[in-house]
């Protein structure tokens, strides 16, 4: 055996030397990363028991506030905190296990066995079946796919498709569906069929459906150009005018259109500066595009036809017995509207051979009118009956005097040439409210005087003096004016006027047309009145018998002079007064 110099004695001695530095120095290590740990244990452990405490305080909280009814939802609460928190006390505990097992190791086997302990359980820690890496996969990996399916479909519903249409072979473009195709179609219809042109182009359509480059689809118009175009028929680039609706042509350029157009506006406009002024007609100008060379016509022909008039003015030529109203009857037209035509028309009386205007002259392009009017309208009264016991059977007595009533409307009213043909009341407000008329209906058993042999055919007595009084105008059934119902009576002025028949009065006093009269109820079905009386001597309700002195003649109401105007009636009908009289004189 060798014998040990010096020299490797010393080498052996500083091997031994550095063996106990290391090791003081791992040994050092270790107890740092050991203390470390615990710092980071300590750290969360007291975290998780603060969390814990809050969360305790707030569950207690919430249950001395809610009682049973949160119970169920802290449990669900608390249900959801143990599995949020679970991760965490899983490290902790972790981190215990770990910190227990270096320690354990370190006393027993030393720093190596204590730095192959911490490797291992860092390995665990991060890469384990609980680790950190796998709990995070765990987490992450739904979330990732859920992101990424997110993806895919917002990329996929962003994608547009459009239809590649074709036509007779040739590519025209992509368009948004076939409708656009079948639109264009129309248009083209239009433009081909002008004034019976015998243009025809055959079109065989296919439809593809691509994915969209990006590039902005065909319109309608663009569409039924290209056609136009690759047909090999003889086109224009021009601008379409259409009339309602209906294709009347094309024009190379469609600035006089808008001009005269604006220009009939101006002049509608300044006559009726308060008014809405609107074409009747739809009107379409504005389409540019191409158009067969055949449907291009003159833009200043154009113009002369949508400024020339399509009617003369018409008139109504007054005859010699006309008046407002007659006119109005006869034009029907309204009050309003011949004012409209003919300024000041209901203001004064027309005279004959006057020409009053019932039509505005027709313009190629009519307009509306569309005015705010402000007017008073009368409102009619409701008449109510009702039964009155003091009054005799078949005696009527108006108890209540009926009124209109008058209401304040705002309406919004169209015209066309100066013709009415719309009318929309926006607001009503009412200024007096009509009144009822009441009328007491008898209901009282007549006395015997009332028979019917005292009053009917050929029953009544002449109402004047015999001998001083005769007929001056017989009715219109004997050769009267038209209209006059009864016989005129004339005796002298102040001449008294008797009861044809006993009865009970049920008027005394004006009577509009007779000025001051009687009528008188006989009870039967029968009445006689007796007007234009200077004085009365009844009034009503006073029961008369045959021959009683009831008024004396005058001149009031409408008349030529002075007489007693007698009338018989039944009801609503008027009878001949020369077939009830006993005797005439005449």
């Amino acid at each position: 055996m060798k014998k040990k110099t010096t020299a490797d004695e010393n080498a052996e001695t500083k091997r031994k030397v550095r063996r106990v530095l290391l090791g003081a120095r791992l040994n050092d290590t270790a107890l740092y990363l050991s203390d470390f740990g615990r710092y980071i244990i300590l750290m969360i452990v007291g975290l998780a028991k603060s969390i814990g405490r809050g969360i305790a305080k707030l569950a207690r909280f919430a249950y001395s506030r809610s009682g049973k009814l949160t119970s169920a939802l802290m449990k669900k609460i608390g249900y959801f905190l143990v599995l949020l928190v679970s991760p965490v006390v899983g490290v902790v505990h972790s981190f215990k296990r770990a910190h227990k097992d270096i320690s354990s190791s370190m006393k027993k086997k030393g720093f190596g066995a204590a730095a192959k302990s911490t490797l291992s359980h860092l390995w665990n820690f991060l890469f384990g079946s609980n680790g950190i890496a796998v709990t995070v996969f765990n987490i992450a990996a739904p979330i990732i796919c859920v992101v990424f399916l997110f993806n895919i479909v917002s990329y996929a519903s962003n994608l547009n498709y459009c239809v590649r249409l074709t036509v007779n072979g040739k590519t025209l473009g992509y368009i948004e569906n076939e409708q656009v195709y079948y639109d264009a179609d129309e248009i083209l219809k239009e433009r081909i069929n002008y004034l019976g042109s015998d243009e025809n182009i055959s079109l065989e359509p296919t439809f593809a459906i691509e994915l969209s480059d990006g590039s902005e689809p065909l319109t309608k118009y663009q569409v039924a150009d290209l056609i136009l175009e690759y047909s090999g028929v003889s086109v224009e680039y021009a601008y379409g005018f259409f009339l309602n609706g209906v294709f009347q042509g094309a024009v190379p350029d469609n600035q006089p259109i808008k001009d005269a157009l604006q220009s009939l506006m101006d002049k509608y406009q300044a006559a009726h500066p308060d008014a809405q002024i609107t074409f009747r007609d739809t009107l379409e100008y504005e389409t540019a595009g191409l158009y067969l060379s055949g449907s291009i016509i003159d833009t200043n022909w154009l113009v002369s036809q949508l400024t020339s008039i399509k009617a003369n003015a018409g008139y109504y030529i007054v005859d010699a017995e006309d008046t407002v109203e007659t006119i109005i009857e006869k034009t029907g037209l309204s009050k309003n509207q011949l004012d409209l035509l003919n300024t000041g028309f209901s203001e004064s009386e027309p005279h004959e051979g006057q020409r009053i205007k019932i039509r505005d002259e027709i313009p190629f392009l009519s307009v509306n009118i569309s005015v705010v009017e402000e007017y008073d309208v009368e409102v009619a009264y409701n008449t109510e009956y009702y039964n009155d016991d003091t009054l005799y059977s078949g005696v009527t007595r108006v108890t209540t005097e009926g009124s209109k009533g008058i209401n304040h409307l705002t309406a919004y009213v169209t015209y066309v040439n100066n013709i009415e043909v719309s009318r929309r009341i926006t607001s009503a407000k009412v200024i007096s409210a009509p009144v009822t008329e009441r009328i007491a209906t008898g209901i009282k058993t007549p006395p015997e005087q009332y028979s019917s042999s005292e009053a009917g055919y050929g029953k009544f007595i002449w109402p004047m003096e015999v001998g001083k009084s005769k007929i001056s105008e017989w009715t219109v059934w004997d050769g009267g004016y038209a209209g006059h119902y009864g016989i005129d009576i004339t005796a002298y002025y102040g001449a008294p006027i008797y009861a044809g028949a006993s009865g009970t009065v049920i008027h005394a006093g004006n009577n509009y047309g007779y000025g001051l009269c009687v009528i008188i109820d006989h009870g039967n079905g029968f009445q006689t009145l007796y007007g234009h009386c200077s004085t009365l001597a009844v009034k009503v309700g006073e029961e008369v018998i045959q021959g009683q002195l009831i008024a004396y003649e005058g001149s009031t109401g409408i008349v030529t002079g002075p007489h007693m105007h007698f009338e018989v009636r039944s009801g609503n009908l008027k009878l001949n007064p020369v077939d009830y009289l006993e005797h005439i004189y005449y």
